[in-house]
């Protein structure tokens, strides 16, 4: 119905825009010009590249997916939206929206697969940076995890050395840098008990660092004395005296944040200790149980799967004679009280465990009387822990896995130059053949030094100390808060003191240890790597990264070569023959199990510190359930489940809990 009022008002606009267009006529217009129809261009499946904006949100912020039906194709429209200022807008329906244009692919989100069909061909690409132990266990875990889909699997090592055949017959220093051809090969959970950051070890941090310097400015004393006038002052006497517990921690705070150390290493250096100082001020001694707890059931669980692959494994008796497999172990404490709470740690976390006179002891490990100690030891036997050579067991693996189809690079064609995400680029295909309906463009790319690029679903972040390095370029080291932890490894090779059956079995190259029971003492632990070798290992300092820290003094090679000559006094030990090792420390001794949420198909398996051989082969089946639950869209679970019917919480592991 016509409105007077309104009809009216029309006209006096028209006679206004009359009057006003004979004096401007460029600029006013007696009528509107015509609206062009926009439409969108014709959609092919190459514009699977292009974001879609969803108007519904999931809690996280992120878009949700949306099923595209293109010329008859199916697509699927990834979570996060791609930005581009340059893009135009078309008209579309007013439930979504396209923009199209090139740009940096950031955050991408997993590709929905929404029914069966999708994600029995869908086969993942996973990238594993890291050869070691955690990189090796995560890749058998992976493959197994994956077996029916046949997903490709590559491990990435720089060391061209890991693919040599460890024989500590030949009497060679190890080779190969990794903690796991370097450690006491302790596969003890009686060691996972032991949690370090908490209140009372920043007074021990700090003690020991100040006794070190001290030591060791009074060592380059007596030395100038000596060499210079000719005068034999004994100012080090406490270094050489068994009846001192030497330091075990150091901290150089020059070396970490000095002019050495990279921007990125100081970066890494202060989140670790932003965050150990969160965790050690907050823990009092039942917090520190319950973190002592939850790394207790992850020893637990891996001591099952690592006897499981002895006895049930095919070729399980072959690799038990090749490892040197051990059972019980003896920890040496000074002070009575000191045995009790390592009694009463056993017994709760239920070990089987005893305290037994020296006496016992010695006849369990005769060389325990070789310790020069006035004062009185106690011995605390824990039956069921074991020892094993780790070096052996993981190159074992690396073998096993190779038959599996895991491509395992080493040398140059496993240095990993760079890691980045991928960047989309729009497709100029008009073509509808694509595999982008069931499998998603690749999340990263990685460089090595051959000159080598391949494409990846996921990577998972196992290098060891060198994970945080990595993180940091991809943006998310606030996720990885690691730090290199300094320790020393010292082998120890004699031909002397064999019994006639230890001999008979060498000749007939059965397995044997040196020692009758592995053992350790003053944070030192020392157990058979053959029938003529022992090993040593032990201290904790936190002097910044491997290829920066060589030249820094320590007392440790000194005392372990004390040691190892008290224990083994037929042997030519000297301190040279100590070797550096460096293992990755969470700061709350908790491993780093899991995706990052801020970069998908992000995985962690670090942080194991001094516990890579005790809980590797749990925290891999861990990783391994994150990983597939992922890529067939689960991310319902709460829990792991883990051989030997242990269960631990996900986020208890989780990388985003230091945020």
């Amino acid at each position: 119905m016509d409105n007077p009022a309104y009809s009216a008002l029309l006209s006096r606009a028209a006679t206004a825009m009359g009057f006003w267009h004979s004096y401007f006529p460029a600029f006013v217009p007696l009528s509107p010009p015509p609206v062009p129809t926009i439409r969108p261009p014709p959609m092919t499946v190459s514009h699977y590249y292009y974001r879609m904006l969803s108007p519904k949100r999931e809690d996280d912020g992120a878009y949700l997916p949306t099923l595209l039906h293109i010329n008859g194709a199916k697509a699927y429209a990834p979570k996060n939206v791609l930005r581009h200022s340059e893009a135009p807008q078309y008209a579309t329906p007013s439930a979504f929206s396209f923009r199209f244009g090139t740009g940096t692919r950031k955050n991408t989100g997993d590709v929905e697969r929404t029914n069966k069909a999708d994600e029995q061909h869908f086969e993942p690409r996973i990238a594993i940076i890291g050869g070691g132990i955690a990189g090796v266990t995560a890749a058998n875990a992976l493959g197994k995890k994956f077996a029916p889909t046949n997903a490709k699997i590559v491990v990435f090592e720089g060391c061209a050395e890991s693919s040599r055949c460890v024989n500590f017959g030949n009497c060679e220093q190890p080779a190969w840098i990794a903690a796991t051809a370097r450690n006491a090969n302790s596969l003890v959970p009686g060691a996972a008990m032991h949690v370090m950051a908490q209140r009372n070890t920043l007074l021990k941090i700090a003690k020991d660092t100040v006794r070190e310097w001290y030591s060791e400015k009074m060592e380059s004393l007596q030395h100038w004395l000596q060499t210079n006038r000719h005068m034999d002052y004994q100012l080090t006497k406490n270094v050489d005296n068994f009846d001192v517990v030497p330091p075990y921690f150091a901290l150089h705070l020059f070396r970490c944040l000095g002019i050495s150390a990279t921007w990125d290493e100081r970066a890494t250096f202060l989140t670790f200790l932003k965050n150990f100082l969160m965790t050690s001020l907050s823990s009092g001694e039942a917090h520190a149980n319950e973190r002592g707890k939850l790394i207790q059931q992850l020893a637990k669980s891996n001591r099952h799967s690592f006897l499981e692959a002895i006895n049930g494994g095919e070729g399980g008796k072959e690799l038990a004679s090749k490892i040197g497999l051990g059972r019980g172990f003896l920890s040496l404490h000074r002070k009575s009280d000191d045995a009790i709470h390592a009694f009463n740690e056993g017994k709760l976390f239920g070990e089987s465990v005893f305290i037994m006179p020296l006496e016992e002891a010695i006849k369990l490990e005769p060389r325990i009387s070789h310790f020069p100690i006035k004062n009185q030891l106690f011995a605390v036997h824990r039956i069921d822990d074991y020892t094993a050579n780790s070096a052996v067991f993981v190159q074992d693996l690396i073998e096993k896995i190779k038959t599996r189809g895991v491509e395992y690079r080493c040398g140059d064609m496993g240095m990993i130059q760079d890691v980045f995400q991928s960047k989309l680029i729009k497709s100029n295909s008009t073509t509808n053949d694509s595999v982008l309906a069931t499998s998603p463009a690749p999340r990263f790319k990685v460089l090595t030094n051959d000159g080598s690029t391949h494409d990846f679903d996921y990577v998972v972040l196992a290098a060891g100390v060198n994970t945080p390095l990595l993180a940091r370029k991809l943006s998310v080291g606030e996720s990885c808060p690691t730090y290199p932890l300094r320790g020393y490894s010292l082998t120890v090779y004699t031909n002397h003191g064999q019994d006639e059956e230890t001999n008979i079995r060498l000749e007939k190259g059965k397995s044997t240890n040196l020692l009758k029971m592995p053992l350790s003492i003053d944070d030192m632990y020392c157990s058979s790597v053959g029938g003529k070798m022992a090993r040593l290992a032990g201290f904790g300092e936190l002097v910044g990264y491997r290829d920066k820290a060589v030249d820094v003094p320590s007392l440790a090679p000194r005392v372990m070569s004390r040691y190892a000559r008290a224990l083994f006094p037929e042997s030519n030990v000297t301190d040279e023959t100590a070797l550096q090792c460096f293992r990755p420390m969470s700061p709350d001794d908790i491993p780093i199990v899991g995706g990052v949420r801020s970069v998908p198909g992000l995985f962690l398996h670090t942080g194991h510190g001094t516990l890579g051989w005790t809980l590797c082969l749990a925290t891999s089946e861990c990783l391994a359930q994150a990983l597939h639950d992922d890529a067939s869209g689960n991310k319902t679970q709460d829990v792991y489940h883990l051989p030997g019917d242990v269960t631990v919480e996900r986020a208890s592991l989780s990388p985003d809990r230091f945020y």
